[in-house]
């Protein structure tokens, strides 16, 4: 796991259903909310599909749970379906917004989300194998 204080890269984890990937977020997002942060999750789920390319999920939330304003990078070992509509994930960007965050937070937040829409820098997050080079890139 490499860190900063806005991006933290997961790199091989061994999740293996949506359930494990939710406990995973909230358990980072807040410890002393789990349960309260992966019904945010689900509930966010029932919106629409957070399947932003193929083998990528953005799984968002804001919420006075979250602790601090961070982005997720985790990237699977292996690909899983997590359902029909959802096949073959390999990588859970995850944005964690705390609310009434600073508008720079959001503001930096917002140029990367724009950097999602990129099939090179998917790519990149899907394939390269070095967390330094990740954390560069991102």
């Amino acid at each position: 796991m490499m860190n900063d204080e806005f991006f933290t890269i997961f790199l091989d984890q061994k999740l293996t259903t949506k359930e494990q990937i939710h406990r995973f977020i909230a358990e980072f997002a807040n410890s002393d909310a789990v349960e309260e942060i992966i019904g945010l999750l689900q509930r966010r789920e029932t919106v629409g599909n957070t399947m932003i390319a193929e083998h990528v999920i953005l799984p968002h939330l804001e919420s006075t749970k979250v602790k601090q304003s961070q982005v997720l990078v985790i990237r699977l070992v292996e690909p899983i379906d997590l359902d029909d509509e959802t096949p073959k994930i390999q990588l859970i960007v995850t944005i964690l917004l705390k609310s009434e965050e600073e508008q720079a937070t959001k503001q930096k937040i917002a140029q990367f989300t724009r950097r999602l829409a990129d099939d090179d820098f998917l790519a990149e997050l899907l394939t390269n194998p070095s967390e330094k080079n990740i954390y560069q890139l991102l």
